[in-house]
């Protein structure tokens, strides 16, 4: 009798045990497949946009057109002339704080009117007789500061608008040389040589084609109280707009559009996203 009370008392105390060690977790040795616990929260992807405090650094690549009718706006083109169109690659830091992009630019910027874009150009208030051939071989390097706002639509797109500021300084060539009505139709340089023989080629001025193939060269507003190239000039962009995007936490692209004081600009912005 007392040795069946032993086996039973035994056999409960072994149930105890087994119990208890199932419910404290496994055996020293036996490896478990982990689990995720019914409930336990899962560590969220990292924000595209919406950080409250950016730092991006990249590069630019805009294209410029100065159309015809600005130009027309000032002095009377004669010819189907376009107007330069010209590649502006710049650097960019970009500060984000909220909703709005500090965005900091050093451009360049070409204005050059190559053959066979050149201009045949004169004053509003004269006739044909006038008309000069205008060659640009002007450049800028522009310092500028850029200010947009954005709307979100989602996690990786937003549109953004705004304004931009700055200063230029200005350098390169301007050719102006007179035009006489050629033979077979059009107009053709005058040269040194042809100086005062006719009404188109007067000697009013001395902007003709040299012997040595050299043109007159518009000289700097500091050089001369005739010339008309300033050493800066004032960038200013209104407006600015653009779509800016996200594909990834640390990558960013921004395509641009707007209009400044010297002609209109689209391209596009590529940054690496601290």
């Amino acid at each position: 009798m007392n040795g069946r009370v032993a086996a039973l008392a035994f056999a409960g105390a072994l149930s105890m045990s087994t119990n208890a060690l199932a419910q404290t977790g496994p055996a020293v040795g036996v490896v478990q497949s982990p689990t995720l616990a019914a409930g336990a929260p899962v560590a969220p992807e990292p924000l595209r946009f919406g950080r409250n405090v950016e730092h991006s650094l990249g590069a630019r690549f805009w294209i410029w057109n100065t159309p015809a009718w600005m130009v027309g706006l000032f002095a009377h083109v004669a010819n189907d002339w376009s107007g330069p169109v010209t590649f502006s690659p710049g650097l960019e830091y970009v500060y984000r704080k909220g909703s709005l992009d500090l965005v900091v630019g050093l451009q360049y910027t070409s204005l050059a009117t190559p053959e066979p874009n050149v201009g045949l150009i004169r004053g509003r208030s004269e006739n044909d007789v006038a008309l000069e051939r205008i060659e640009s071989q002007l450049w800028t390097l522009s310092a500028n500061v850029l200010f947009l706002w954005s709307s979100r639509i989602n996690d990786w797109f937003e549109i953004q608008y705004g304004t931009g500021v700055g200063i230029s300084a200005v350098g390169g060539d301007l050719y102006r040389t007179q035009v006489t009505p050629s033979a077979g139709g059009g107009y053709q340089e005058c040269s040194q040589a042809e100086r005062g023989r006719t009404a188109y080629c007067d000697a009013s001025n001395d902007h003709y084609v040299n012997a040595d193939g050299t043109r007159f060269s518009e000289p700097r507003l500091t050089a001369s109280p005739s010339g008309s190239i300033p050493p800066v000039v004032p960038w200013l962009s209104i407006p600015h707009l653009a779509l800016h995007f996200r594909p990834h936490r640390n990558f960013d692209v921004r395509v641009d559009g707007g209009f400044a004081l010297i002609g209109f600009y689209s391209g596009v912005a590529m940054h690496y996203v601290f």
